[in-house]
């Protein structure tokens, strides 16, 4: 009997489905990782030195120090990497002989009995943390979204790029191409869990340790969700639902 968790690393019977493993999903995961970070650092320079004249490397240094808080910068550079960088992601899956991109990026819906229940996890989780925060002195929004949502020039354009960008390309990265190149893999689902979501708080040195220690249960809640439904929707629905309670607890407390 199949279940939507076997699906989601197991393609269906007639559709033969290749992915990277383990060492090919790292290799080639690094490479995606460091072009995502090269794309947002261009950008964001290109963003914080419009209109500058004195371009001495201290003063750069400092424009791009600044820009990690700049919520224009910050909403552009989002934008340029997840529509760089998606693209790059499927062809890489592509190159790999007999992939579907289907199954290999989880492309398929998720039911709504199937999703209210991780909607319902994540909601608890919320409202635990954030009554965690409080507790332990600490301020519920961190510093940078503060200062990102107040220098944010155009706040639709924020919350795109919070609600929908964001969430697209990390979603299609750490829960599509690599959980499925980990999970088909000797690490299996488990690994693939705990990899992705280890790597996910990792690449959010925005946040302090606690900041990204609440990240990585958040990306097991994402993986349990992404394995047990055989979706990404899932997980990409539960993560644009964080980014929008985030946002608004910016905008409120802003």
């Amino acid at each position: 009997m199949n279940t939507d968790r076997e699906i989601a690393i197991r393609p269906p019977a007639g559709l033969p489905s290749e992915s990277w493993r383990l060492m090919g999903t790292l290799a080639w995961g690094a490479a995606v990782g460091v072009m995502f970070v090269v794309i947002q650092t261009i950008v964001t320079l290109i963003v914080v030195l419009r209109g500058q004249t004195d371009l001495g490397e201290d003063k750069i240094l400092a424009l791009l120090e600044a820009g990690a808080d700049d919520g224009f910068a910050l909403s552009i550079a989002t934008f340029a990497s997840t529509l760089i960088c998606v693209p790059v992601l499927v062809g890489i899956a592509m190159l790999k002989k007999d992939s579907n991109i289907r199954d290999y990026f989880a492309l398929k819906p998720v039911s709504t009995r199937s999703l209210m229940p991780w909607v319902g996890i994540l909601a608890i989780f919320i409202v635990l943390s954030d009554t965690l925060t409080v507790l332990l002195g600490r301020p519920v929004v961190p510093e940078f979204l503060s200062a990102a949502y107040s220098s944010a020039g155009s706040l639709p354009l924020l919350w795109l790029a919070l609600v929908v960008a964001a969430p697209l390309f990390e979603e299609m990265f750490f829960r599509g191409f690599l959980y499925k190149g980990f999970a088909s893999s000797a690490v299996g689902v488990p690994g693939a869990i705990a990899i992705t979501s280890f790597l996910w708080a990792v690449i959010h040195m925005q946040y302090d340790l606690y900041g990204m220690a609440t990240i990585f249960v958040l990306g097991i809640v994402y993986g349990l969700a992404r394995a047990w439904s055989g979706s990404l929707a899932a997980p990409l629905i539960l993560h644009a639902i964080t980014n929008i309670v985030a946002t608004a607890e910016a905008a409120l407390v802003g």
